[in-house]
């Protein structure tokens, strides 16, 4: 699976279910089965790893997703 998202407010990653929620829009986003998620540059990240941005970028291949702010 390839997508791209773009004015990323907020993304949160559940390991253990391999879940990233994405906020772009006014719209959660669920996308299942991420197997990696990293973080290439990030203003504010909360302590249960949810990160907040004013408008970010997410790239989703695969099973792995990269955001860039």
């Amino acid at each position: 699976m390839e997508r791209t998202f773009d004015s990323v407010t907020q993304v949160s990653f559940d390991r253990e279910t391999r879940t990233l929620q994405v906020v772009t829009g006014g719209r959660t986003i669920t996308i299942d089965g991420v197997d990696r998620f990293y973080v290439r540059s990030v203003p504010w990240t909360e302590a249960d790893g949810t990160v907040r941005l004013a408008r970010g970028h997410l790239s989703v291949n695969g099973n792995v997703a990269a955001l860039d702010d």
